[in-house]
């Protein structure tokens, strides 16, 4: 078993972007089905995981690129969060609870499975949202990703309809889940 290492969780910046990228090219084809084309996938890590991609995040309001470092300083994690249902709006009406913060991406790095760095980052997300208001998170993976659709349901997360998702031109199902953060936003009694 990997020993458990507590990340540091800091918002993103530019000398960031480079091992981001990387790091989501080696991570994004985990989590896609195994019959899904290679060249979809790559089309795919190319629009939407380059750096140039990953760099509209850090200058575009209510988005929030998150990178998670080992006590050494090594990119072990990274997560991208986006207010309300602007990552996928045919997806409003599953959400239950508003205001929300959409979960785009939370991929650990392979080296660092089993260590208990993605629950330890989805803590983080939790404290964060929920220091600023959010009542819910929300995110959707596919559903032949079993080993995300078990750690989500683990952390709290109900399963609530499904969407379409397009990888590099190939229509996939995924299965959209909330988590309820509790409390109320700022300024709601």
């Amino acid at each position: 078993m990997i020993a458990s290492v507590e990340p540091t969780v800091e918002p993103a910046v530019a000398a960031d972007l480079g091992p981001i990228a990387a790091l989501a090219a080696r991570t994004f084809p985990l989590a896609c089905p195994p019959d899904l084309p290679r060249d979809s996938i790559d089309a795919f890590i190319a629009r939407h995981l380059s750096t140039g991609a990953l760099s509209v995040h850090l200058v575009t309001p209510g988005h929030e690129l998150l990178a998670a470092r080992t006590p050494g300083g090594r990119l072990a994690a990274y997560a991208l969060l986006v207010d309300g249902i602007e990552m996928d709006p045919a997806c409003a009406d599953q959400i239950l609870h508003r205001p929300t913060v959409g979960i785009s991406k939370l991929y650990v790095d392979p080296g660092h499975h089993g260590s208990g760095i993605a629950a330890l980052v989805l803590d983080d997300v939790v404290r964060r949202c929920a220091g600023r208001g959010a009542r819910s998170l929300w995110l959707a993976t596919n559903v032949a990703n079993t080993r995300a659709r078990r750690f989500y349901a683990r952390q709290g997360f109900a399963e609530r309809g499904t969407r379409t998702f397009d990888v590099g031109g190939v229509s996939n199902t995924d299965v959209v889940y909330e988590r309820e953060l509790g409390g109320r936003a700022p300024g709601q009694d």
